[in-house]
C-alpha cells in the first residue's frame, strides 16, 4: 500500500476532528469554529482555551510595555520617581479598568484627549475589523 501524502493525512485529520466537533457541538457550532479557524490562519492541533490564554497573554504583555515606555519616558523627560511613576501605575490600571467595564469607551477618552488637550488621537487608529466570509 502507497504511503500517505502529506497533504491527504492532514485532509483526513481535519475530516476527523470536523466530525467528533460537529457530533459533541452541533453543525452551527462547527461553522463558527471553521470561520474563526479561517481569520487567524489557526490549525486544528490549537483548541480555544489555548487561543483564549495566549491572547490574554498578549493583552498582558502589551499593556506591560506600554507601561514600561510611559514610566521611562516620564522619567527621563520630566525626572519623575518612584512615587509618580507608581502614582501614574494606579492611574493608568484605574482608567484600563473603567474601559475594560463598559464605565468609559476608547471613543470618550479620545474625545476627552481632543477637547482638553487638543491632540487628535483619532486619526491614529487603525482599523482592526477583520471580515469573515
Amino acid at each position: 500500500m502507497a504511503r500517505m501524502s502529506k497533504e491527504e493525512q492532514a485532509r483526513r485529520e481535519g475530516m476527523a476532528y470536523a466530525l467528533r466537533f460537529a457530533r459533541e457541538k452541533g453543525l452551527d457550532a462547527l461553522e463558527a469554529d471553521l470561520k474563526m479557524r479561517n481569520a487567524i490562519d489557526l490549525p486544528l492541533r490549537v483548541s480555544k482555551a489555548d487561543l483564549d490564554k495566549f491572547s490574554d497573554n498578549v493583552k498582558y504583555n502589551t499593556v506591560l510595555y506600554v507601561k514600561i515606555l510611559m514610566a521611562v519616558t516620564m522619567h527621563d523627560e520630566f525626572g519623575f520617581g518612584n512615587k509618580r511613576i507608581k502614582q501614574m501605575f494606579e492611574r493608568f490600571d484605574n482608567k484600563a479598568e473603567c474601559i475594560a467595564e463598559d464605565y468609559s469607551t476608547w471613543e470618550e477618552q479620545i474625545s476627552i484627549i481632543a477637547e482638553e488637550c487638543g491632540i487628535d488621537m483619532d486619526s491614529e487608529r487603525r482599523d482592526l475589523r477583520t471580515v469573515i466570509k
